[in-house]
């Protein structure tokens, strides 16, 4: 991987997470989709840093949800988690639903920038469910996974392609890659990690950090990363969550 191609994909970290990158100025997250209706994605919450949404979580239990990792550092260090919160059971990032405090962060022991970028974190009091707050199920071991072709879904908050924006949660059908294509974007791309493809600006961007692709109603990938700009002719880079699966169920019974 050249010098360029490898800043470039730094900076688009810095996208979908809480860096910022000069290089690059787009803004936005889901570009495209539409907005999603009220109960369509019970699972999603939005994580948020000093009361300001940062990033996508998935809910997996009472207390804990998972996320992407970088979403928990700024400035290379560890977010206390007293300026942590999610705000769940609501569409709206702004109004609604409920809003927890976060007592325990856990990243990824192996996270290093582009890989192992899973972290799960642990709500202060349980949730309680609603028909707008329930967990997602994680694939098992013997899941039927998304072969090349196959939808999978992913909803999060951010600016539409006008550039307006969006304070609704926005769900975007986005294509399985192949290993070909997704290695043609991501030189580094191995079984941890997976590429799903979209039109041109379209798919993931900054503040989607984090947020669930799901397939078969199963959480399958967390957003990671997108190559060059947003909405580029590149798939997007998700976590591959069933290569978690021990250190998540780890976690959980923790």
């Amino acid at each position: 991987m050249t010098q360029l191609s490898s800043f470039l994909i730094y900076c688009s970290i810095a996208l979908i997470g809480l860096n910022n990158c000069n290089a690059i100025k787009i803004d936005g997250r889901i570009l495209g989709g539409e907005e999603a209706d009220a109960n369509a994605t019970p699972y999603a919450a939005s994580l948020r840093v000093d009361n300001a949404h940062a990033c996508g979580a998935s809910i997996l239990d009472e207390t804990h949800l998972v996320t992407a990792a970088h979403c928990l550092y700024r400035n290379a260090q560890l977010i206390d988690a007293s300026r942590l919160s999610i705000r769940v059971g609501s569409t709206n990032q702004y109004a609604g639903g409920r809003i927890y405090a976060i007592s325990k962060v856990t990243p990824h022991p192996d996270f290093y920038k582009l890989t192992n970028n899973i972290a799960v974190i642990t709500t202060s009091e349980p949730l309680a469910w609603t028909t707008r707050i329930q967990p997602i199920a994680l694939p098992s071991s013997d899941s039927e996974l998304p072969q090349e072709g196959d939808e999978v879904i992913v909803a999060g908050w951010g600016t539409t392609v006008d550039g307006s924006t969006s304070y609704k949660i926005r769900e975007i059908a986005l294509t399985y890659s192949s290993s070909a294509v997704c290695l043609d974007a991501y030189s580094d791309q191995d079984s941890r990690s997976f590429c799903l493809s979209h039109a041109l600006k379209e798919g993931t961007c900054h503040g989607d950090g984090g947020c669930g692709a799901v397939y078969n109603n199963e959480l399958v990938g967390l957003t990671n990363f997108v190559v060059g700009a947003c909405g580029s002719r590149y798939p997007d880079v998700f976590v591959n969550v069933r290569s978690y699966l021990d250190w998540l169920n780890e976690q959980l019974a923790a």
